[in-house]
């Protein structure tokens, strides 16, 4: 039976925030967050989804550093073309096969105990392969290691999205892949300092530490708050309120921004429930949510294609390519490069509140085109010439370090944007296609690349030229801007009057409230006159 108080005050809510916006209710913050308990302890327990994409950006920049280790390539017989593939691809299999289940995970579980899961296999995995003996013991860790990274990665952005302070939501989401490059630079320096060790250490350890986040990831899923939208949609409307007070307004039930959000959230996962907008053929139903499958798929697949493997795992194979041979001098590269990448992603991820998240898309996507060009010119002009050139050689090393002046902003808003404008009931989903397309894209390259860097060399960036290009006219022509807004209020910019989401799904809970109590006060009414004649009766 429901609780005649609770609906007054949803009723009263419902009057009072109709036709106001996230933006109208946030409380303006006089202080660092770090100087609001609520701020500073959700901060410090979402770094259990924070530092999912440490896994990734650590495996990409210690196969790179093992490349150019002699121990290494003794211990696996020198892999090469297909079989360096192989062992690239492990992790990419172990990912291809948790997106199977990983959406349904987070559905029926919510999305802190995927995390618990998938970090638990990402330990097990670096165990397995700190610990190998032969080729086969390596393989099956980082498929292992694939795994825990698939399950993880569907579940963090979304725990980021739907759990962060409203106001942090797009730093934070970007800072998190940040987070690549932070485990890409820890490998590439490992991999540098573990070079003079005249024993299997030399590989062993780097393949060790990469599951050290892991375990701190792991004790911090047990207390981190689960999501309020996930709450709300099983229908546990008070966990949800809980977790938004405490999280949100120390702990305040009556804050402005808390009641807001919850009946933000309640009215548009009712219309949600309504269209039952979950299953997979939703993605197809209609206009806003055809739109969304283009950009969720652009997106999944330009991530891996615009050429960021033939600077992360093949890196040594291009500085091969060019003359830069000696083993010291390629790893020293590959350190100064991870460093550079993290400023650049850092750099960027600040500003995606002030640019926007299609503004930083637009100008990473332009900036790698004309880099790869200019790449392409320099390694062509090179292979003329003999490699005798030594500044054409230098210019594609530059080449390498501009790129990701473009990379950067273009990766760390890919997974915040995609997260953002999908539906929280297709979010598990999204994020699990989204998992696919980058891993099914980075499983092709994994394969293609060192076969194509070996027969054509310099020929194979005239394909990421033109992927480049025509990323470049989606981008510009097809991406609406996001920044700014709610979560159920980015769904107003896809689905117009289609599906209800936000202040529109607040004005429409309006209607049907008091109609609602038109009808209820009708029937008391009705009963009251009924009973009055009733009585009358009796009388006489």
């Amino acid at each position: 039976m429901n609780d005649p108080n609770n609906a007054k005050r949803e009723m009263a809510d419902v009057e009072e925030f109709e036709g106001l916006v996230l933006a109208d209710v946030i409380p303006k913050l006089d202080k660092w967050w770090f100087q609001y308990p609520n701020l500073r302890k959700l901060n410090l327990l979402l770094l259990s989804a924070f530092l999912a994409q440490f896994t990734c950006g650590f495996d990409g920049s210690m196969l790179n550093g093992m490349q150019s280790l002699p121990l290494w390539r003794e211990a696996f017989g020198d892999p090469t073309g297909a079989n360096l593939g192989t062992l690239v691809n492990a992790i990419n299999i172990g990912v291809l096969v948790s997106a199977l289940f990983s959406s349904q995970l987070c559905e029926i579980f919510g999305r802190k105990k995927p995390i618990t899961l998938g970090t638990f296999l990402i330990i097990i995995g670096s165990a397995l392969q700190g610990g190998a003996q032969n080729l086969g013991m390596f393989i099956a860790g980082r498929i292992i290691i694939g795994l825990g990274t698939g399950i993880v990665a569907v579940a963090a952005p979304q725990l980021m999205t739907e759990v962060a302070y409203p106001t942090h939501r797009g730093k934070m989401v970007s800072l998190y892949m940040t987070q690549w490059v932070v485990g890409y630079l820890v490998a590439a320096w490992t991999t540098f300092g573990t070079f003079k060790m005249n024993s299997s250490w030399s590989w062993r350890l780097p393949s060790l530490l990469q599951g050290v986040p892991a375990i701190l990831q792991l004790i911090l899923s047990i207390w981190v708050p689960e999501s309020p939208r996930w709450l709300v949609y099983k229908d546990r409307r008070d966990e949800a309120l809980s977790v938004l007070s405490q999280y949100h307004s120390c702990g305040d039930h009556d804050s402005r921004l808390v009641r807001f959000e919850l009946l933000e959230i309640e009215a548009t996962l009712e219309e949600e429930k309504k269209h039952k907008a979950i299953q997979w053929s939703e993605f197809i139903r209609t206009s806003g949510n055809r739109k969304r499958l283009w950009i969720l798929l652009f997106m999944g697949f330009a991530a891996q294609l615009s050429g960021l493997g033939l600077t992360g795992y093949y890196l040594t194979k291009i500085l091969n390519s060019i003359g830069v041979t000696n083993a010291n001098t390629q790893l020293l590269i590959n350190a100064i490069a991870a460093v550079w990448q993290l400023c650049c992603s850092v750099f960027f991820a600040m500003l995606i509140d002030r640019v926007g998240r299609r503004g930083l898309i637009t100008f990473g996507i332009t900036t790698m085109l004309v880099v790869f060009i200019v790449w392409t010119i320099c390694s062509a002009l090179n292979e003329e010439r003999h490699f005798s050139d030594r500044p054409l050689a230098l210019a594609v090393v530059a080449m390498i370090f501009l790129f990701q002046v473009g990379y950067q902003p273009f990766a760390i808003s890919t997974v915040p944007y995609v997260v953002e404008c999908s539906l929280y009931s297709l979010r598990s989903k999204t994020a699990m296609i989204f998992q696919f397309c980058g891993y099914s894209a980075s499983f092709f390259t994994g394969y293609v690349n060192p076969v194509a860097l070996d027969r054509i060399g310099w020929r194979y960036y005239i394909f990421a030229c033109a992927v480049l290009g025509v990323e470049c006219v989606f981008a510009w022509w097809y991406l609406p801007e996001t920044k700014g807004k709610g979560l159920e209020e980015i769904g107003q910019i896809f689905d117009g009057d289609e599906l209800l989401t936000g202040t529109q799904a607040i004005a429409k809970k309006r209607e049907e409230k008091y109609r609602a109590f038109d009808e209820s006060s009708l029937r008391e009414r009705k009963a009251l006159n009924a009973s009055h004649i009733e009585k009358g009766e009796t009388d006489v």
